[in-house]
């Protein structure tokens, strides 16, 4: 019995963490809309739901808001000078270092966090219009440099899945039409070793720098 309950646990967190994270982003008509879906949690991020929450929200989060501003910006400077001095080291070679390695555990990290993320159904409708042929043709061209340049670019950090690209040119329209849409995926799982992995590389590189750096002034002295 306690075997089954440990399966049943064991493939429950299993299931959390590789369930991926999906984004859909699209821009339809001149309205954007982001939606962010996890197994059974769905979440409107930009859009019309998103102000509907947002008015309905507001009145409760700002009652909530008056009573805890007094209480955090007494102890929120306080615990910002500490902090800086917990991090960062004295003398100013100490703190240069200290920004260096930070930036390359960042680049690390997110080179790493970028390489499991994967953008799919990428559909592009874009219709170049202009009064001016002579515009007109300038606009489609600068068009296709730019969508093309953008995902091969992309392309190098993230893996890409097209749906459909079509960019036309129409005369003697007064307005442009631009029709993209995509979705976004990521698992937790991926997420918090990478972040685990930042942490541990960024809290190891402080401990260095600041035994480098003590130890120089000791031996100054």
């Amino acid at each position: 019995m306690f075997l089954i309950i440990l399966g049943i646990i064991l493939i429950i967190f299993l299931i959390i963490l590789f369930s991926p994270i999906k984004v859909y982003v699209s821009y339809l008509d001149n309205k954007t809309d982001v939606v962010l879906k996890y197994l059974f949690i769905k979440k409107v991020l930009v859009g019309k739901d998103k102000k509907n929450q947002k008015s309905q929200k507001k009145t409760k989060k700002e009652k909530k808001k008056k009573s805890s501003e007094k209480t955090k910006d007494k102890f929120s400077e306080k615990n910002k000078e500490k902090k800086k001095d917990k991090l960062l080291p004295d003398s100013f070679e100490g703190k240069l270092e200290f920004i260096k390695s930070t930036a390359s555990t960042g680049g690390r990290a997110f080179r790493r966090i970028t390489k499991h993320i994967k953008i799919k159904d990428i559909y592009v409708d874009i219709q170049i219009s202009d009064l001016d042929a002579c515009d007109c043709a300038v606009k489609f061209g600068k068009t296709n440099i730019l969508v093309y340049n953008i995902l091969s670019y992309s392309g190098q950090f993230v893996k890409l899945k097209k749906k459909s690209i079509n960019i036309k040119c129409v005369y003697n329209q007064p307005e442009s039409v631009y029709r993209i849409s995509f979705n976004v995926r990521l698992t937790p799982a991926a997420a918090i070793m990478i972040v685990v992995a930042f942490i541990f590389r960024f809290m190891v590189n402080t401990i260095k720098t600041k035994r480098k750096y003590s130890q120089q002034t000791v031996n100054t002295l």
